[in-house]
Parts: C-alpha cells; sequence; structure tokens
C-alpha cells in the first residue's frame, strides 16, 4: 500500500479513535455502532486498507444518493401538475336515457334536482326501487326532479330492466364518475339545489313511504 494510503488510514483513527482500521476488529467494532450492510461493507474495506476500493465504494454511494433524491422529487412535480388540472364541473356531467338521448343538469333548472346512485349488483338499490317508484308521484313535481343514475353502461340498465321491469327511468351517467360526487357506497341519495350545491345527502337505504316532500327529507339531514 502507498505511503498515501497509509497517511490516510492513520487520519481517519485520528477522527474515529475508537477504530484501528488496520486491525481485523474492525467489522464486528464498527457495525456494533452502524449496523446497516452499506457500513459494514465499508469496514470490511478499511480493515483490508484498501484504498481504491474505499475510494470507489465512496462514488458509488454518492452516486446512488443523487439518484434517490432526484427520484422523490418527481412524485412533486406530478402533483403540480395534478393540481392544474381542471376542477370538476357540475355544467360538464352528462346523463343517457335508455333510448340514447342525452342531457345535463343545466337543462333541468329545478329547485330541486335529487341524484340517487345505484347499480343492478346493489341488493340494497333494488329493494328500495318499488317505495321510491310508489313515492314518486307525490315527490316529483315543476319543482323537483329525480335522476336514478349508475355508471354502468346503457346495454346493462336495459338488460335489468327488461329482467326487472320496475318502470322507472333509469340513466347512464356520463362524462362523470361516482367519485366526482363523493359517491363511496350505494345507494346514495343527493339533493342539489338550484346553484348545483349539495343540500342533503344520504348514504344507504331510505324509507321513502315516510317522505311526505323534499323539503321534509332535507329537514332530516343530521
Amino acid at each position: 500500500m502507498s505511503i498515501w494510503g497509509s497517511s490516510f488510514l492513520r487520519t481517519l483513527e485520528v477522527i474515529f479513535p475508537k477504530f484501528r482500521f488496520g486491525s481485523s476488529r474492525i467489522i464486528a467494532r464498527f457495525s456494533e455502532h452502524i449496523p446497516t450492510p452499506m457500513f459494514r461493507n465499508l469496514a470490511n474495506l478499511l480493515s483490508q486498507k484498501n484504498l481504491p476500493q474505499i475510494l470507489l465504494w465512496g462514488f458509488l454511494n454518492l452516486g446512488i444518493g443523487i439518484l434517490l433524491v432526484s427520484c422523490q422529487s418527481k412524485p412533486a412535480a406530478e402533483n403540480s401538475s395534478t393540481a392544474e388540472a381542471k376542477p370538476f364541473s357540475l355544467d360538464e356531467v352528462r346523463f343517457q336515457r335508455m333510448d340514447g338521448t342525452e342531457f345535463g343538469l343545466s337543462a333541468e333548472q329545478k329547485a330541486y334536482t335529487v341524484l340517487h346512485f345505484w347499480a343492478t349488483w346493489c341488493k340494497p338499490c333494488l329493494a328500495e326501487f318499488p317505495e321510491l317508484k310508489a313515492a314518486l308521484p307525490r315527490l316529483q313535481g315543476d319543482s323537483v326532479a329525480f335522476l336514478l343514475t349508475t355508471e354502468e353502461d346503457l346495454d346493462q340498465i336495459r338488460a335489468f330492466e327488461e329482467k326487472r321491469n320496475f318502470g322507472l327511468d333509469f340513466l347512464h351517467l356520463k362524462e362523470a364518475t361516482l367519485a366526482d360526487f363523493e359517491v363511496h357506497a350505494l345507494p346514495t341519495t343527493l339533493i342539489l339545489d338550484r346553484q348545483g350545491k349539495v343540500i342533503y345527502r344520504h348514504m344507504g337505504q331510505l324509507n321513502w313511504q315516510d317522505v311526505s316532500s323534499i323539503e321534509d327529507l332535507i329537514s332530516q339531514k343530521p
């Protein structure tokens, strides 16, 4: 080993007096204080007084550190682009009837719009439909619109209605998702005012036969 290499190791021994870098016990003593595999490799190199490999170890770990920092900075850039994404707007929501025609919320212009989210596989939804159908004549009118909507496609909705024959105007939710309305369970019922603000939210099956009016339902919110 060169004179410069020996001087370098002696300098390390001055800085770290607890260790003797030429000793075979360096691995055990160094591992006792820093028991990570990376530093155990360094301890092994120091005990062998292998200066070129010590320097190589340093450069390699420096490169790995720079790579990790650069990788960790990427999500922040992605998050910033996500934050700049266009926010969800009710004006862009579209609904599709079973005959294929489409309309948006703005076309309703009602004092209250009831959005009832359901699915063909949802058993509580199916149990709720007979009561809901019986309640519709007294609840909907010139000032109230009922939209019974699902994310499932039109073919599924048509096949479901053909089999079950509920006689309800089921809709396909288009240009939006349940997540846009913060719906995380089915059935869920929302009531929107004329400005599109959610003024009532109920997750789960409702007892529609006890609802005398939409105003009555809104007054029951927790």
